[in-house]
C-alpha cells in the first residue's frame, strides 16, 4: 500500500507538468493561427539553449520584428532564471509567494511595453517576431534553466498542495502572452482589462 502513494504523487506531478506544457503549446497554436491575419500584437520569445540572455533594456529602441522577438525572448529567459534563483533550495511556498508574485508583475509590465511596441510594427515585422518566438521556444525546451524551472514547478506541485502557488509558478510559462494583446484578450480577458488593454 505504501508503494502506491509515491507513484500516485509522481503521476500527479507528471500530469501537472504535462498540463503546463500543454498550456504553452496551446498558446503557441493560438499565436500561429493568428499570424499574418491583421493581429496588432504578437507573442515572441527568443532564448538560447545555453540559457544566455541579452539585455532587455535594448528593446526600447527596437525597430524590427526579429529584434523585438529577441528582446521578448531574452526577458522571458531572464525572468525564468530569476524565478529559479528565488526558489533555489525550495523554500516554503508561503514564505516566497509575495516575492514570486512581485517578480511576475514586474515582468508583466515589461511584456506589456513590448506589446505596445508591437502595435507599431507592420504585419511582416509581426510575422518575423512570431518566427523568433517559435524558434526560441524550441531552444528553451532543451535549456538547462528551463528544465530547472519545470523540475521546480513539478516539485511544488507534488509537495506543496498549494494550488494558488502552483498556478502562479505555472503562469511564468506563458508570460510572453502579455506582449501579444490579442492573445491576452482571448486567454486572459480579466488581465487585459486590468492592464487597460482594449
Amino acid at each position: 500500500m505504501n508503494n502506491r502513494l509515491p507513484s500516485r504523487r509522481r503521476a500527479r506531478a507528471a500530469t501537472l507538468a504535462g498540463l503546463a506544457l500543454a498550456s504553452l503549446l496551446l498558446s503557441l497554436g493560438l499565436l500561429a493561427a493568428g499570424c499574418g491575419e491583421g493581429s496588432s500584437d504578437a507573442d515572441t520569445t527568443v532564448t538560447t539553449a545555453s540559457g544566455q540572455t541579452t539585455a532587455t533594456t535594448a528593446a526600447a529602441g527596437t525597430t524590427s520584428g526579429t529584434e523585438l522577438g529577441e528582446a521578448v525572448g531574452a526577458a522571458w529567459a531572464e525572468v525564468t532564471q530569476k524565478l529559479n534563483a528565488l526558489l533555489a533550495g525550495r523554500p516554503e511556498a508561503g514564505s516566497v509567494q509575495s516575492e514570486v508574485a512581485a517578480l511576475k508583475e514586474e515582468y508583466v509590465q515589461k511584456f506589456v511595453a513590448f506589446g505596445e511596441q508591437r502595435l507599431g510594427l507592420d504585419s511582416g515585422a509581426q510575422d518575423d517576431a512570431d518566427a523568433a518566438l517559435l524558434s526560441a521556444l524550441n531552444d528553451a525546451a532543451n535549456a538547462d534553466w528551463y528544465k530547472t524551472y519545470m523540475r521546480t514547478y513539478e516539485a511544488y506541485a507534488y509537495m506543496s498542495g498549494d494550488v494558488e502557488f502552483t498556478n502562479l509558478l505555472a503562469s511564468f510559462n506563458i508570460l510572453t502572452q502579455y506582449s501579444d494583446f490579442e492573445l491576452l484578450k482571448e486567454q486572459a480577458p480579466d488581465e487585459a482589462a486590468r492592464l487597460g488593454i482594449k
